[in-house]
């Protein structure tokens, strides 16, 4: 499955500046960001390994792998990345180690969080992707705020390009043309709260007409069809898989939901913002850090499917306030939240420390 942290790599692959050769490795296995990589040309390594307390010697291969490499920073993504990348490039000497956290992880194990604070030692800096998820990982981790750093998470704008009309798309999912579509792009997890969105269509007489296209898969996929069919949503729910062609998705839909339980900064989110779509999301993480309530989305609490009925019921009788949220959030995200910024930012960032260290 496709994600933020999956699409923050391909953007520095491919936009980091010549005087940075990167080179990518995936510790499990390479989905469809991965292979978009691979097409970029940089060195590319897939190990298929599942480092853990039952596969100990995974560590020492990946250690191997940065043997082989060499790198002068290693940074690292992802929860498996962030445990194990950053022990094996300790291991492995690297000079300069960099670590993410793009979540609020409430529930850490206990042991994933010593675990984490004895890593800060050999971190050079932890980048979060929101205020709030900085403030929380340096209480969960007693971490240096010195070593963690805020650069939010951005989209790249050329995503909203599109290939094909509202009318031939919406076609082409079997969504009816003059219905009001609403539409979630999220992994298919508890976290992503997608029973709680089936329970507000369901409950609310506003949104009898209401239609939702569902693009994402996960494990919970055969689960949440279920519980649409059993909800009597199956004509009203349009379950499109994992997709690519985002631009198409966001110009066929008529506004965009987040109701996860937990978050980081949500990238989906930003590319609807940015498509000029009005939102309705849950308060939060980094979501009320992009997210405006009643000017540019509307923010509910997580887990209520009443208050989020509500909120999807205001979009849906209500085009004028559809069209005024949609245009604060467009004019709100655009300038702020576009890759390039990103990059210069994880640049910045990456010439400090080599600096620091007498490498330049």
């Amino acid at each position: 499955m496709v994600g933020g942290a999956e699409e923050m790599v391909l953007n520095l692959v491919r936009r980091l500046p010549g005087r940075y050769e990167p080179a990518v490795v995936c510790i499990h296995h390479a989905g469809p960001i991965g292979e978009e990589i691979a097409r970029t040309g940089v060195r590319f390594e897939v190990l298929g390994l599942n480092p853990g307390i039952a596969r100990p010697l995974d560590v020492l291969k990946l250690r191997d792998s940065l043997y082989r490499i060499q790198p002068t920073i290693v940074h690292t993504f992802l929860l498996t990345g962030s445990l194990y990348g950053r022990f094996a490039a300790m291991m492995a000497g690297v000079p300069v180690v960099i670590g993410t956290e793009v979540n609020i992880y409430a529930n850490k194990r206990p042991g994933h969080a010593r675990v984490e604070k004895w890593l800060m030692q050999g971190t050079d800096t932890v980048i979060a992707s929101a205020a709030s998820v900085k403030d929380f990982y340096i209480r969960q981790v007693a971490a240096d705020p010195a070593k963690v750093d805020v650069i939010y998470n951005a989209v790249d704008w050329s995503q909203l390009e599109t290939t094909m009309g509202r009318d031939a798309f919406r076609d082409a999912m079997g969504v009816p043309r003059d219905v009001v579509l609403a539409g979630i792009i999220a992994r298919l997890t508890e976290q992503k709260a997608h029973r709680v969105l089936f329970e507000a269509l369901a409950q609310h007489p506003g949104l009898q007409h209401l239609h939702l296209l569902v693009i994402g898969d996960g494990e919970l996929r055969d689960e949440l069809r279920q519980r649409v069919a059993t909800l009597g949503l199956t004509s009203r729910v349009h379950f499109a898989g994992a997709r690519r062609d985002l631009g198409n998705i966001l110009a066929a839909v008529d506004l965009f939901t987040m109701p996860s339980l937990w978050e980081g900064l949500p990238l989906s989110l930003v590319l609807a913002m940015g498509a000029g779509l009005p939102v309705v999301a849950t308060r939060v993480a980094g979501i009320p850090e992009v997210v405006q309530d009643n000017v540019s989305g509307l923010l509910v609490a997580p887990g209520n499917s009443g208050e989020l009925a509500e909120a999807l019921t205001r979009l849906v009788t209500d085009a004028n306030l559809r069209r005024s949220l949609g245009d604060h959030a467009r004019a709100f995200v655009l300038p702020r939240f576009g890759v390039d910024q990103y990059v210069s930012s994880i640049t910045g960032l990456y010439d400090r420390l080599v600096v620091a260290k007498g490498l330049a």
